[in-house]
């Protein structure tokens, strides 16, 4: 009779062991950890194992903290076969305070308060200032004489020079510079100041001529009109005409007054008709139809009277 085959279990082992086994492993360093992946509060020193991801404890504090041997599953969860995490029994180097690590635990609760309670501000997108064109890129204005004038008389007041009060080394008045290119720019725009004239003389010379000319065409535009609109008015009526030609015999004859409702043509005419609630009359079934009157319990209802009841009771004619 053939013994049946059980499989290996992981015996449970003690959270804080006392053994002589070091892993060749490079130690841990407490301070090169986040403040969040280690617990040095007194007698409950944990560490997240860097290497399975879970809480590990830490043993043998007070002489050479080592991880605790464990498994890269809790051995409870019925796995088969589970395997020892490589970093049991991991030296660590604690050189790091529980005083200096509690105080780093709070300021990061503070500051992770503080920022869950900001609120988000709207950017505001800084507007782009167009840059400045130079000083070759400008268009100067074109002065007038007159304007050049003004501006030369209010520099003569100003100016000693120009005034006639200062005098060179050899007793002569002489402008300054600034007079004297004025001076040259006026008597410069007075001598083109013909010109200027007679070019505006002549554009508004050709305007005037233009006017009276537009002005003489109208009777014969008019005219125009006039002897053509004989011929456009025979060609609205042609359109108006209906073609000639058999009409179909299956189709109903479409009346040209006016189009009512199917259901109002096929209906025959009858009296005047009168609203059961309010007592309006109409004169004949079209009317009645085109006021939007209904039936409503077999009687009929003016438009006005049938909106007060609700819509699936309302037939139309």
């Amino acid at each position: 009779m053939a013994t049946p085959t059980v499989e290996p279990k992981a015996r449970k082992r003690r959270r804080k062991t006392r053994t002589k086994n070091v892993s060749p492993l490079e130690p841990l360093v407490a301070s090169k950890l986040k403040t969040s992946e280690i617990n040095l509060t007194p007698g409950k020193e944990h560490v997240l194992c860097p290497a399975c991801t879970c809480w590990t404890p830490i043993t043998g504090v007070l002489g050479t903290p080592v991880l605790v041997p464990h498994h890269t599953t809790p051995y409870h969860d019925g796995t088969p076969n589970p395997r020892r995490c490589s970093n049991s029994n991991r030296r660590i180097v604690l050189n790091t305070a529980p005083e200096a690590w509690r105080e780093q635990m709070v300021e990061r609760t503070e500051v992770s308060a503080s920022v869950a309670s900001r609120r988000p501000t709207k950017v505001l997108p800084k507007p782009k200032a167009h840059r400045a064109p130079a000083a070759s890129q400008l268009t100067p204005v074109p002065l007038s004489a007159e304007q050049v004038r003004v501006l030369f008389r209010r520099h003569q007041e100003r100016c000693l020079a120009c005034k006639g009060e200062a005098t060179d080394r050899a007793g002569q008045t002489l402008p300054c510079r600034d007079g004297e290119r004025l001076a040259v720019t006026f008597l410069r725009l007075i001598r083109q100041e013909p010109k200027r004239l007679a070019v505006r003389e002549f554009f508004s010379r050709e305007r005037r001529r233009f006017d009276r000319e537009y002005a003489g065409a109208a009777p014969k535009r008019e005219a125009g009109w006039a002897a053509v609109l004989p011929a456009v008015q025979n060609a609205d009526q042609s359109r108006r005409a209906v073609p000639q030609g058999a009409q179909p015999a299956e189709g109903p004859e479409v009346p040209l007054d006016r189009l009512v409702p199917r259901q109002a043509a096929e209906q025959p005419q009858a009296g005047p008709h009168t609203c059961e609630r309010c007592g309006a009359a109409e004169s004949s079934l079209t009317s009645a139809v085109a006021a939007g009157w209904c039936r409503i319990a077999r009687r009929s209802h003016c438009g006005r009277c049938a909106a007060r009841f609700p819509a699936w009771t309302r037939i139309p004619f």
